[in-house]
């Protein structure tokens, strides 16, 4: 009977590490609200591990209104349909708002440029360069509470 139990134990200790495989290759954020994979919510290490904007872009770290952020900006060698830049600010560990500034092909440059839901607000805005700056921002964050507003409100913000 002993010989019985092991083949469960086995199944059992196989599909655990079958999980925890896939768990660690998961595939970037690809929701209405991600951009270049990320998403609200995430932790820096996450960010850094998730944005997909190609291998060559440089990383560094730069004070933010409320905590850490993080800066990408593009390397020289970078794909032309790279981002050029890209600002993550996080409150509390978790990234409240990203900042990104797109060719115009890029895909996420395409929509609306205004969009909500309960909890994100994403702006889009074409610069005179061609490019576009893109929003990302939390609505429950205190401290980007007035520049939500101004997106709500149709001014255009200031940063």
């Amino acid at each position: 009977m002993a010989a019985h139990s092991i083949g469960p134990a086995l199944i059992a200790a196989g599909l655990g590490i079958v999980t925890l495989a896939a768990l660690s290759f998961t595939p970037p954020a690809s929701g209405v609200f991600a951009i270049h994979g990320v998403e609200l919510g995430m932790t820096a290490s996450e960010v850094v591990k998730r944005f997909d904007a190609g291998p060559t872009g440089r990383w560094s770290e730069a004070p933010g209104c409320a905590g850490r952020s993080l800066e990408w900006s593009r390397g020289d060698a970078a794909p032309l349909k790279a981002p050029f830049f890209a600002r993550f600010e996080f409150h509390d560990g978790l990234l409240m708002a990203a900042r990104v500034r797109v060719t115009p092909e890029d895909p996420s440059a395409r929509g609306a440029p205004l969009e909500t839901s309960a909890q994100v607000v994403l702006s889009r805005a074409a610069r005179d360069d061609g490019s576009s700056a893109i929003v990302l921002l939390a609505r429950g964050c205190p401290e980007h509470e007035a520049e939500v507003e101004q997106l709500l409100s149709g001014s255009p913000v200031r940063r």
